[in-house]
């Protein structure tokens, strides 16, 4: 019980630091102009500012408290999680905007919460399945074609290609999540800063902080936190299942498909509702 509620607690404080943040670097966002480019000189800028460093370390710290919880628990269960972080991202923004809150939103809330709930009575904890050299490489190597397709869309201006580079930024976090999930925590711990794994991990966080910001630019907050959160869920669930070894307890896999649908359900539900 106590190797399993830790990094569930872990995932849930991710959730909240990342929800957080989200707001925190909308509002730095907002005051630059709008990117064009895959331009590193955006996050320099950013980071001038006060908001945004706040949210930055809160993202580092979540980035953190992510890889205690996926050394521990299947990716489906963690990513769920931490798609919370979209109800404290409309919590806050509703209420700096001074919106009132629709029935709407709080039925998409309640199924986001019901639905992490299912996940987490039917998850099995547990270490992570041995991959193959060949996987592992193509994972490390995630960051190029991401980047690709990223500067590619940085360089389009319209509402959508909002949406694409938030989807972008959530598969440059999910695959931190599936970096972690395969990293194996060596003694001493330092020596890990040696495992192309730690590198992969450091260079897809910071590009998906760019990916991020720049759609922060371009849409609300909460949208782009929610489209993000979406691909965030999907792809580190099918990774994990499929070559990891996640799974649900005997039986159990029918909550584990209910929940993800309620749960990605209610982050698309917020996404579509600014109010």
């Amino acid at each position: 019980m106590h190797n399993y509620l830790i990094p569930v607690l872990a995932a849930f404080a991710c959730a909240l630091c990342n929800g957080v943040a989200a707001v925190l670097q909308k509002m730095s966002a907002d005051k630059e102009k709008n990117g064009h480019s895959l331009d590193v000189r955006l996050l320099w800028r950013l980071l001038q500012d006060r908001p945004y460093i706040i949210g930055t370390t809160l993202d580092l710290l979540g980035w953190l408290l992510t890889l205690v919880a996926v050394q521990h628990l299947p990716l489906f269960l963690v990513e769920a999680i931490i798609a919370s972080n979209i109800i404290v991202t409309a919590l806050i923004e509703r209420l700096y905007r001074r919106i009132v809150i629709t029935s709407k939103s709080y039925v998409a809330i309640v199924s986001i919460l019901v639905g992490l709930t299912l996940l987490a009575v039917a998850s099995l904890p547990g270490k992570a399945e041995p991959v193959s050299t060949l996987l592992r490489w193509m994972v490390v190597l995630t960051p190029i074609p991401v980047a690709l397709l990223g500067y590619v869309l940085a360089r389009r201006r319209s509402y959508k290609t909002a949406l694409g580079l938030a989807a972008l930024g959530g598969l440059a976090y999910g695959t931190t999540s599936v970096m972690g999930r395969i990293l194996t925590i060596t003694h001493p711990f330092w020596h890990i800063i040696y495992n192309p794994l730690m590198v992969g991990i450091i260079v897809s966080g910071a590009l998906g902080i760019l990916l991020f910001s720049i759609a922060l630019q371009r849409a609300q907050a909460t949208t782009v936190n929610a489209t993000m959160t979406s691909s965030q869920i999907v792809i580190p669930a099918i990774i994990g299942i499929t070559f990891l070894g996640d799974t649900a307890r005997s039986g159990l896999w029918y909550l584990v498909i209910i929940g993800t649908l309620l749960a990605l359900g209610g982050v698309i539900s917020l996404a579509k509702n600014p109010k």
